[in-house]
């Protein structure tokens, strides 16, 4: 494989007279997306595409900081006992059905934590 052909397949665009490189705004998109997944590790996946971590963790700041405010969610309990959820139903305000799962929202649940879980459902 040619030496351009190389670097446009791990979306180099350029490498200036200093050796910095010029990423693709798409290959950098992937990159900070797989870091952006829950558990993902920013230095493992900087490693594997042989790029520095410094790099990658201003990729994803920037990501963060242009992208919308995101709120933190309230923690879910993933419940297998529909009987359990029958003995609860009197303190549920709103119950909510994707597929199998079952989400219900207490009635002393704030305000901005049931705008959190109907955006995140959209």
């Amino acid at each position: 494989m040619e030496p351009a052909q190389k670097q446009q397949q791990y979306g180099i665009v350029r490498v200036d007279s200093a050796g910095r490189r010029w990423y693709t705004q798409r290959f950098k998109s992937e990159i900070v997306a797989q870091c952006l997944q829950p558990g993902a590790s920013v230095s493992r996946i900087s490693i594997e595409h042989g790029l520095n971590t410094n790099l990658v963790r201003k990729w994803v700041q920037r990501v963060r900081a242009e992208g919308p405010d995101i709120p933190k969610l309230m923690p879910v309990i993933v419940s297998q006992s529909d009987a359990s959820v029958a003995t609860r139903s009197s303190s549920i305000a709103i119950e909510i059905r994707v597929g199998s799962a079952l989400i219900g929202i207490g009635t002393e649940a704030p305000a901005h934590q049931i705008e959190a879980i109907v955006r995140a459902l959209r």
